[in-house]
């Protein structure tokens, strides 16, 4: 149930595609923490529009390699994690989100997709990050306040 390869503080750019044929950027700011009970995931997304997305989801163990995804206390999904890999399903709001996560030495990709972004279209992203801090030191989002 190792996250290890995960762990960290991640920077980089990402851009998203809808099925209406519309495109655009942004920049990534995420921090991966680990917990005694699973793992944090928190982001920053600032988009070339000058929307900006801030999330962030607990994911606790409820098996060997397999977790729940929680926000705010609430269940909203789950997921997996194998040797570097994290994929996780979840559906906050009402909106199916997925995302997948494959870190590779310093570097993280992200692979994601929803059946409907906020116009009503298919929408997928990616995401190319580069690991700024080694552990989460540099923690502006708060992440596993809480839980610590």
């Amino acid at each position: 149930m190792s996250v290890d390869k995960l762990i960290g503080t991640y920077e980089g750019t990402g851009a998203w595609y809808d099925s209406a044929g519309k495109t655009s950027g942004y920049r990534v700011r995420q921090i991966n923490v680990p917990l005694a009970d699973g793992f944090e995931v928190a982001f920053k997304h600032d988009f070339d529009d000058g929307t900006v997305v801030d999330a962030k989801f607990k994911m606790t163990w409820i098996a060997p390699n397999l977790f729940r995804v929680e926000t705010g206390g609430v269940a909203i999904g789950n997921g997996y994690v194998f040797d570097g890999y994290c994929h996780y399903h979840m559906n906050p709001g009402g909106a199916f989100v997925e995302a997948s996560y494959r870190a590779s030495g310093e570097h993280l990709e992200v692979f994601g997709s929803s059946p409907r972004n906020t116009e009503g279209n298919y929408i997928a992203w990616t995401e190319t990050l580069g690991r700024v801090v080694s552990s989460a030191q540099a923690d502006p989002f708060g992440v596993g306040e809480e839980e610590r």
